[in-house]
């Protein structure tokens, strides 16, 4: 257990392992708040034909009611948190049950090939993500008596706590759910050229912010 802590503690210092972690919480959340709001809508989620078993059992969610529109409301609080970057080990603690829950019904209804892989491969991601900030809920797993952790005194990451993430998280949220009312291939364009521009911006200030730091101390 430790040794596989210990090489997690390691793996947190290779900067191209960070930058995966926060376009990985990006990706996910991305997923989940744009599934979110058509449920949190109460809009139907598929046009497939209640005689398929996906069709079916979509329709059936969405009979439901009120229970549809809770869905909606987990996946796209999940989903912020996650892309918040700030408050991202909750996303990915409240965003785990879901996943999972959604992997085995992929697997147990007739989704085909392709749905089920993306949800495992999800799955496998928020299982990353909680891997790598086990320090904040390991303590749930131990003795009361033997708890000792005291990370007061461990040098702060600048580089995955850079308010430049936090910022363009905020702006991915906003654009995501935008992208649920753009009518037109143009603005659709427009909206892709932009988060485009946002996830390749975001690294680059973040590495010249971090090189003026170092320069200055």
């Amino acid at each position: 257990m430790m040794t596989a802590l210990n090489l997690m503690d390691k793996i947190k210092q290779i900067t191209f392992i960070k930058i995966i972690v926060v376009y990985l919480r990006y990706l996910i959340g991305f997923a989940f708040v744009f599934a979110s709001i058509v449920k949190i809508k109460g809009e139907r989620f598929t046009t497939i034909p209640t005689s398929e078993p996906v069709g079916y059992f979509f329709e059936a969610m969405y009979q439901t009611g009120f229970y549809w529109n809770f869905l909606g409301w987990c996946q796209f609080i999940a989903g912020c948190l996650l892309m918040s970057q700030r408050f991202s080990t909750i996303g990915a603690i409240i965003f785990f049950p879901i996943i999972l829950n959604v992997t085995m019904i992929t697997y147990s209804v007739n989704f085909g090939m392709g749905t089920p892989t993306i949800t495992l491969l999800m799955l496998m991601g928020t299982l990353f993500l909680l891997a790598w900030d086990y320090k904040k809920w390991i303590i749930l797993f131990k003795p009361d008596h033997k708890i000792k952790i005291d990370l007061t005194n461990a040098p702060a990451d600048r580089f995955m706590n850079n308010p430049v993430w936090v910022i363009a998280g905020i702006l991915f949220m906003a654009l995501t759910v935008l992208l649920n009312f753009l009518k037109g291939q143009q603005l659709v364009t427009v909206w892709i050229f932009t988060m485009l521009s946002i996830g390749v911006a975001s690294p680059i200030i973040v590495f010249i912010k971090e090189k003026r730091q170092n320069e200055f101390f």
